[in-house]
């Protein structure tokens, strides 16, 4: 299986817990949602995937990719595995990019990073691509532009694009749908979802039940522990646990206020 985490628990200097005894996996070709309020330990947990915790935070378990467990990475390792085989695509997309240097040249860069064989033309037609598969048109204006010229839902496009360059067997997803609006929100997680028919695994990282409605398998956290797992409509039809059902009612009370 692409990913599996084994009774993961960070913790904090103090000995404060963020997230006690996590297990899940995720097979190829399957979207997992963990989903919970802010709070809940969900970015953490992506963080210590993606070894991105800092000297603030302590990790016990195991997280295990291809025979290894990313917690005992060497720096080595991790730019062979990180950027290529598993990708992240943070939860704010208007950090990720330097203002200073056009877009379609930020996303050549992170392209060089893995590619010893390329040519702008051909890096150009890939990028215009998967652009358009995302619901961009006019990409050549896009790619020419800086950051600031463009909407949070723009870079929260090109986030994924600079992600998918790189043919990933693992994409993990924070949040990644929060600075698009309703309709290309669904038309987002048909793609991610559509990835996975493709053999891609996607790991996807929200608050919103709605969103998380087209994964195959929940993981409801609430406060740095799992309260209920199992597969998405199964939960989504008869949740097992009041909160579980909270996250339900938030989402229909949020609908209603907005038709």
């Amino acid at each position: 299986m692409p990913l599996e985490v084994k009774d993961l628990t960070i913790s904090l200097a103090s000995g404060e817990l963020v997230a006690e005894n996590i297990s899940f996996q995720i097979e190829k070709g399957e979207m997992l949602s963990i989903v919970g309020s802010s709070g809940a330990g969900k970015t953490t947990i992506c963080k210590a995937i993606m070894g991105l915790l800092g000297s603030a935070y302590q990790a016990t378990g195991q997280i295990v990719f291809q025979g290894m467990n990313l917690l005992d990475l060497t720096k080595k390792e991790r730019k062979q595995v990180y950027g290529k085989e598993i990708c992240f695509i943070m939860q704010n997309p208007m950090t990720a990019f330097n203002p200073s240097i056009r877009v379609g040249k930020q996303l050549e860069k992170t392209y060089r990073l893995h590619h010893d064989c390329f040519s702008k033309m051909e890096m150009h037609t890939l990028f215009d691509k998967i652009l358009r598969r995302l619901g961009l048109e006019d990409t050549d204006r896009i790619l020419k532009s800086y950051p600031f010229a463009l909407s949070g839902g723009m870079l929260q496009r090109l986030m994924i694009t600079a992600a998918l360059i790189n043919e990933p067997q693992i994409l993990i997803a924070d949040e990644a749908t929060t600075a698009i609006d309703a309709c290309n929100r669904i038309e987002l997680m048909k793609e991610l979802k559509q990835l996975c028919t493709e053999g891609m695994s996607v790991l996807f990282v929200t608050h919103d039940l709605r969103a998380a409605a087209f994964s195959d398998h929940l993981l409801i956290m609430n406060h740095g522990k799992v309260i209920e797992a199992g597969i998405t409509q199964e939960i989504i039809k008869a949740p097992k646990e009041e909160y579980t059902a909270y996250l339900l009612g938030a989402c229909r009370l949020e609908r209603r206020e907005g038709d």
